[in-house]
């Protein structure tokens, strides 16, 4: 079984890491507004600025706060809606790919024929629009854009009537996109490893798995809690309650003498050497 369950904790690493490449365009999309806010208030200055501090009053009467907070609005509407179209697309990804490859390795580890159903749209719609942690995703990432959108514009206010340079504001935009940028990343990676767990549940409970193994990765930034789940052994469906950016995953506990359901003894097993030979034996 410790081959079996590196191989899935292997997977689950590796799907991690494909979400991430996938994110990697929001997070470019962060930067670019940020430059562009950032060019903004630039302008600002050089127009209006008197040895280089700003008059927030006048900036408010002449409608260039209004036309500044419109262009923030513009940029974080379409970091947005970026955000949940790629977010949608990683997750529906992450659950095909987890969910055949997890069956593969399974019944190559164990020498058994797996039952699966093919994935569909109503499949990874059920999965994917889940409301397992009591806000969707999608709630989450424009919940971080509104939060951006208020602390750009209060800090800016704060920063003019400070008497801020440049410099200083242009810091502070900096770490305002740097933190919500992180907490994106943080979502992706914590909304992934979420549904290859449900990806996994599934393919166990149609294969009368009854027991699961927890299984953490070991490493030296593995969390305490984390560490001390290492091993333990749950009834299917219980879940340990997981922090964001976790990497644990769940194996199956076939205890000894117990068989995968018996309906999978008839059903051919064939060692394939890969993964994409298996994939094209079942047409998928």
């Amino acid at each position: 079984m410790d081959k079996l369950n590196n191989e899935l904790l292997k997977l689950l690493e590796d799907f991690l890491e494909q979400s991430d490449d996938s994110f990697e365009e929001v997070l470019l999309e962060y930067q670019h507004s940020r430059d562009i806010l950032k060019q903004l208030v630039a302008q600002m200055y050089m127009q209006y600025g008197i040895d280089g501090e700003l008059d927030f009053n006048q900036l408010q009467r002449t409608g260039v706060i209004k036309q500044f907070n419109e262009q923030v609005e513009e940029e974080l509407v379409k970091i947005g809606n970026l955000e949940v179209a790629i977010m949608t697309t990683v997750l529906g990804v992450a659950f095909t790919q987890s969910y055949y490859q997890s069956a593969f390795t399974i019944e190559q580890n164990l020498g058994v024929g797996i039952n699966f159903n093919r994935v569909n749209q109503s499949i990874l719609d059920e999965f994917v629009n889940q409301n397992w942690s009591g806000k969707h995703f999608s709630d989450r990432i424009w919940t971080n854009q509104n939060a951006l959108r208020n602390a750009l514009a209060i800090n800016l206010e704060k920063g003019i009537k400070n008497g801020d340079k440049l410099d200083k504001i242009a810091k502070v935009f900096d770490a305002q996109f740097k933190s919500k940028s992180s907490e994106s990343m943080r979502l992706v990676r914590t909304e992934t490893a979420h549904i290859i767990e449900n990806s996994r549940e599934k393919i166990y409970r149609e294969n009368g798995i009854q027991k699961v193994q927890h299984l953490a990765t070991l490493e030296a930034n593995t969390c305490s809690e984390c560490a001390e789940l290492d091993g333990n052994i749950y009834d299917i469906g219980y879940d340990p309650i997981r922090h964001p950016n976790c990497r644990c995953t769940t194996v199956p506990y076939l205890e000894e003498g117990t068989n995968i359901r018996k309906d999978n003894e008839t059903k051919e097993y064939i060692p394939y050497q890969t993964y994409s030979e298996w994939e094209r034996a079942n047409n998928l």
